[in-house]
């Protein structure tokens, strides 16, 4: 099934036989490129990217097939005024609705529900279907900390069609009170700073500072000049970081072989409603693997749709042990790889990636080399 943001970009598929097929690996892993690698030789890529891998498989002899989703539908029916037309507003309605609010995801809470916060940001101005060009983030923020009783410190951000909520509670945990209720904002991570918001305390750094693990980013400590004294000290931090993530791959494991997979959930989920197309009951699933896809729909790469389709599968599964070709080393290593990285860039932007990999005593390593854009301080109390 093709994804819809490539549906509407256009892709191409590229073609080549069995003996050019590591050729092809090895081409795209020089690059920085990834690609799809189906059974029958091909690879599926956005019609946007074609310069980049023609460039990368100009020696490999492969053949790009023609474009298809909508632009190809617009090319081969350009002459077919109806057919334009119809598609023309199709894009015009979904840039229009792209001025609204498509849902609302809240962070940061623990004692506090999420409806609880949605209620009380949804009666200061922000709530789904709310339009973009109506909201004030700062008269939001300002009208629920005014009225709330139980959230201290609220922070709201725009990402395309989403509105991410961040919120931190009023009520101070027992172990935090037994510590003080004093603290400073510290560093996770090696990172350079890229923008800093001060809710309380005093900004230790700026915006292009390099910072090392566990540096003072916003001080509790209040100097004398300013009134001195000691404050929990609260705010964002967006660094830009760096991580290496990587795997090794060995020549012969002992790995799960799955029979055919069977579907056992197929949902969809609109704004904030799910809606259950089919569901399997009454059979056990024991010794399965239960596999979850979740792809959620983006027009032309920005606009994302609150559109969710999931799907459940469950894969019958037995130990076996395995030798791999070379090129079955480097496709396992490219699966792995992406899966891994799903979870080490999860809630962070990312802002570079490059992928290279090269084989080993073992077997085949990849590596990709990723900077992301992530919320890197943390809260270190006062010792008492």
């Amino acid at each position: 099934m093709v994804r819809v943001d490539r549906f509407l970009q256009g892709y191409r598929e590229i073609r080549f036989t069995e003996d050019k097929r590591r050729s092809v690996m090895s081409a795209l892993i020089s690059a920085g490129l990834s690609g799809e690698f189906g059974k029958e030789n091909s690879i599926c890529i956005s019609a946007l990217s074609t310069k980049k891998y023609r460039a990368a498989l100009a020696l490999c002899g492969v053949e790009f097939g023609e474009i298809c989703g909508l632009p190809g539908i617009i090319l081969n029916n350009r002459k077919r005024y109806g057919v334009i037309v119809a598609l023309f507003l199709a894009l015009i309605y979904y840039v229009f609705i792209s001025r609204y609010v498509w849902d609302v995801r809240i962070s940061g809470n623990e004692e506090l529900s999420s409806y609880a916060v949605m209620a009380q940001l949804a009666d200061a101005g922000l709530d789904t279907g709310s339009e973009w060009t109506s909201l004030s983030f700062d008269k939001v923020e300002g009208a629920v900390l005014a009225t709330s009783e139980n959230i201290g410190w609220l922070n709201i951000n725009r990402r395309g069609n989403v509105a991410y909520v961040t919120v931190k509670e009023k009520n101070v945990p027992k172990q935090i009170i037994d510590m003080g209720g004093y603290s400073n904002i510290v560093a996770k991570e090696d990172c350079v700073i890229e923008e800093i918001r001060v809710k309380q305390g005093i900004a230790m750094v700026k915006s292009g500072d390099t910072v090392r693990a566990g540096e003072l980013l916003i001080s509790g400590v209040i100097p004398s000049e300013l009134g001195g004294g000691l404050v929990r000290a609260e705010g964002e931090v967006l660094g830009r970081v760096y991580r290496e993530i990587s795997v090794e791959v060995p020549r012969s494991e002992s790995v799960n072989i799955g029979g055919d997979e069977h579907l056992i959930e197929h949902s969809v989920k609109i704004f904030n409603f799910s809606i259950n197309i089919f569901k399997r009951y009454g059979n056990s699933y024991d010794g399965c693997a239960i596999i979850e896809d979740t792809e959620e729909c983006v027009l032309f790469g920005e606009f994302r749709i609150p559109v969710q389709v999931k799907k459940i599968y469950a894969l019958p599964c037995e130990q076996k042990n395995v030798t791999y070709t070379d090129e079955q080393l480097v496709s396992v290593a490219s699966a792995r790889l992406a899966k891994l990285r799903i979870l080490r860039i999860a809630d962070t932007e990312l802002i570079r990636i490059s992928t290279y990999g090269g084989f080993t005593d073992i077997g085949y390593r990849m590596t990709s080399d990723v900077t992301v854009l992530s919320d890197v301080g943390e809260e270190k109390f006062f010792a008492n």
